[in-house]
């Protein structure tokens, strides 16, 4: 590969995704995506409450489990779904270009993780811990809201190359690509509010 993703996929993300499908680095893009899942388990961890008294050997393996078995989920699912609505719109793209593409999506996900690491190495216990009422989080408010801003950052950059890379695997705008984008978050989001109603139901 002659561009290196980790610095490529923040200037040239277009050229960056196709250089990905060109060489069919599938293998490349799950890694990538296994990654990026080990840092998004850490970001939904925060302030949950979760892995409190428990030992940092089951925090590690624990996390690396769960953030291994979400890349591959979501490698597997937002292929098909980002494929099968593309489709929809007009695309013509297919199932292993869209999963070779969502490797270099998710790059910007990546490097927060070995900020996560430092986080949780500085305040241990803290960063798992569910805050006191009406605090904004268990850790000190400044380090907390310069996290989540370098969170909400990336996850800014990875809807534009995400929006890109779906443009280019169906052969179609970046706008489109921001409309499939788009779609399938409502589509979660829309999943996960039927869901809670169920269970709302249930309790009642």
């Amino acid at each position: 590969m002659n561009l290196n993703p980790f610095l490529s996929v923040w200037t040239q993300p277009k050229e960056t995704i196709r250089q990905f499908i060109d060489h069919d680095k599938l293998t490349y893009s799950i890694i990538l995506v296994s990654i990026a899942g080990i840092a998004g388990i850490l970001t939904s961890l925060q302030d949950s409450g979760w892995f409190q008294n428990l030992s940092p050997a089951v925090w590690v393996f624990g996390i690396l489990i769960a953030g291994i078995i979400s890349g591959f989920l979501n490698i597997g699912i937002n292929s098909f779904l980002y494929t099968f609505i593309g489709k929809l719109y007009g695309g013509q793209g297919n199932l292993r270009d869209m999963a070779i593409a969502i490797g270099p999506m998710m790059i910007p996900q990546i490097y927060t993780l070995p900020i996560l690491v430092m986080y949780v190495l500085i305040y241990g216990e803290r960063f798992f811990a569910a805050p006191a009422d009406f605090n904004f989080s268990s850790m000190p408010v400044g380090p907390a809201l310069l996290l989540l801003l370098m969170i909400i950052l990336a996850s800014i950059w990875s809807t534009v190359i995400s929006s890109k890379g779906i443009g280019i695997v169906h052969g179609f705008s970046s706008w489109r690509g921001f409309g499939v984008f788009i779609t399938v978050i409502a589509l979660y989001v829309l999943i996960a509010l039927l869901v809670g109603v169920a269970i709302l139901m249930f309790l009642i």
